[in-house]
Formats: C-alpha cells, structure tokens, sequence
C-alpha cells in the first residue's frame, strides 16, 4: 500500500454508469480496454502486475496495487515522465452497484493543488473519466491517440 496521505484536496470524482460493476471492473483491467477510454496501455492490470501507459512518447509505469472484482481496482504510480509528481499517488476506482448500474468514487490521492500539474490532470481526468463512461456505456470512448510506436512499445512491454 501506498504511504501518500490523502487531503481533503485530493482529486476525486463520482460518475454513474448504466453498465453493471464487473463491465466497469472490466474497462479498469483489460490492456485493450485501458487504450479504448484512456491511454495507450501495455502490461498485466491483474493485483500485483505492472501497468504501463504511453502519454505521446512518454511513459507512466504503475503496480496494481488491488483489482477486486468487480468492487475495486488501485494503481501505485512508480514512474511518470509526463507528470513526475505523479510519482507516490495511488489511483483508486470504488466501483458500487446502483440500481441496475454502477457508481464509480475515483480518487488519485496525492494528486492535489499543491502539485505543479494539478490543473493540467484535473482537466485530463475529467476528460477521461467521461470517456470511460461513453466506452462501457455506449463503445465510444475518446482516448488519447497512440504513438507512431505504439505496435513495438506494447510488444515489449507485453504481460508475460
């Protein structure tokens, strides 16, 4: 676990899905899925694996911390050349059922005002928690582009 404290500042939101948990669960641990709402992804998103991410040419590497299905999923950031300040937060997606839906409670602890990419990632996660929402509700996510390298960044970076 993570030792980053969390704040009462720490980025957080909430965000309802018409889609049952496990379909969430499944858009927050399959690699394919990652690149469909999020970022170019590579790497295990099974507890215990590395996550590794592109952002254009610069990559983020995580250890799955949890993946709980269909309740939790947490990523420790270990490396992050787009945002070092990324480094020491935890990544935490809260899945609960709703109805016949899904409510998500997301939180990057440590990610906070007092951090020089605070507004810049607030942005990004707004942006990309909606398109998490549109690729398990609706197949339409709108993630960032792939690198002309993705095809062998991912090769080598595949689970084995």
């Amino acid at each position: 676990m993570s030792t980053t404290p969390t704040t009462t500042d720490d980025f957080r939101s909430t965000k309802t899905f018409a889609a049952a948990p496990d379909a969430v669960f499944s858009a927050l641990t399959d690699i394919d899925a990652l690149t469909g709402w999020w970022t170019p992804a590579a790497g295990g998103a099974d507890a215990g694996e590395t996550l590794r991410f592109l952002m254009g040419d610069l990559e983020v590497v995580m250890r799955v911390d949890e993946a709980d299905r269909p309740s939790r999923v947490r990523w420790d950031v270990l490396v992050c050349e787009a945002a070092p300040d990324w480094v020491g937060t935890s990544i935490i997606f809260d899945l609960e059922p709703v109805g016949a839906g899904t409510e998500l409670r997301f939180h990057h602890q440590g990610l906070n005002p007092s951090l020089e990419c605070f507004e810049m990632c607030n942005a990004g996660w707004t942006r990309h928690l909606a398109s998490l929402v549109d690729y398990v509700d609706r197949s339409a996510g709108s993630p960032n582009p792939p690198a002309e390298r993705f095809a062998a960044w991912r090769a080598e970076h595949a689970a084995h």
